[in-house]
């Protein structure tokens, strides 16, 4: 008899663990599909976020290079305005002139001033003998009446 109830007991065990994994297995190609899906998108989000942080340090050397190039333009533009006032400087002008051309500088300088003879005595104010500045300002409120009319 004790045989006997070892072989019930064996044939109870081999039904109940027979369906069991059978069961386990289907749920378990989902779980793993699912897992790989969850590992492939944290890989791929992975991916993204440090293209996004080397494009951002890229951006970040390139600023500063410009910068740099931006800095040295900069330098190089206001020695070549220093250059400039040196070269319209009069004094260097004149001694091109007096050395290179052969000029001379005029002891005395005379200024002529032109008032139009066809002007009316309402336009025109007269010249009074004063200094020589007032009746270069005379002769050039005349000429800009003049062109005001158009003539």
């Amino acid at each position: 008899m004790l045989v006997h109830k070892k072989q019930e007991l064996h044939v109870y065990e081999q039904e109940a663990v027979s369906p069991a994994p059978k069961i386990v297995q289907k749920a378990d190609k989902q779980l793993r599909v699912k897992c790989l899906i969850l590992v492939i998108i944290a890989v791929v989000m992975a991916a993204v976020t440090t293209m996004q942080s080397a494009a951002i340090v890229q951006a970040g050397y390139d600023l500063v290079r410009i910068k740099g190039q931006v800095a040295k333009v900069e330098k190089e533009n206001e020695l070549l305005r220093l250059d400039i006032a040196r070269l319209k400087s009069p004094q260097r002008i004149e001694e091109i002139a007096v050395k290179e051309l052969g000029m001379i500088v005029p002891k005395n300088a005379y200024y002529a001033s032109a008032i139009p003879a066809d002007s009316t005595s309402s336009q025109a104010e007269p010249v009074k003998s004063t200094g020589v500045a007032e009746q270069i300002l005379t002769a050039v409120k005349l000429n800009k009446a003049e062109a005001s009319k158009g003539r």
